[in-house]
């Protein structure tokens, strides 16, 4: 689990969402839900654990092959 500052395509949800979010260039996308906060962050909970999150990385989310957003892990 992470927090982060996000920025979305479009209006940014309002509710959780299940998405597939990638924490590294090199990495897999992994599903996870991502829960919007206050101030334009969101809450990361991926299903499985996941190495080497580390804060100033990105987090990409994605929905299939379309990228919905992201942002800076905090």
């Amino acid at each position: 689990m992470f927090r982060l500052s996000t920025g979305f395509a479009g209006e940014a949800p309002h509710e959780p969402l299940r998405l597939q979010v990638k924490t590294r260039s090199t990495g897999r996308e992994a599903w996870a839900l991502v829960t919007p906060l206050e101030g334009g962050r969101v809450e990361v909970r991926f299903d499985q654990p996941q190495r080497d999150i580390t804060p100033g990385q990105a987090a990409v989310f994605y929905a299939g092959e379309i990228v919905l957003g992201g942002g800076l892990i905090l």
